[in-house]
């Protein structure tokens, strides 16, 4: 099967809570320990890495806006997220939350 062509303008969006990282049901990943990788997530990205130009991860962080955890704990998770992904040959571009 031929893989589609991919533009080098193209951009692909992922989201966080539920695609990358395993969702905590009625609660929120509020710290580095909380987090888990969902299932294929880091060979995915890497994957993706060699196809698209451009990955960005747009993620809503309710648990920053009702003051369960700070923005600083925030970036802390996202920069070891990008760490791993780095690790595992992937990328991430920017991260919006």
């Amino acid at each position: 099967m031929k893989k589609p062509d991919i533009d080098s303008s193209w951009t692909i969006f992922l989201d966080r809570d539920g695609v990358i990282n395993k969702k905590i049901e009625n609660d929120y990943v509020k710290r580095w320990d909380d987090f888990s990788f969902t299932n294929k997530a880091l060979l995915a990205i890497a994957a993706l890495s060699k196809r698209f130009p451009k990955i960005l991860v747009v993620t809503n962080q309710r648990g920053v806006g009702k003051g369960l955890m700070t923005e600083d704990e925030l970036i802390t998770i996202h920069e070891n997220m990008r760490k791993k992904v780095d690790e595992e040959s992937g990328r991430i571009d920017k991260i919006y939350y």
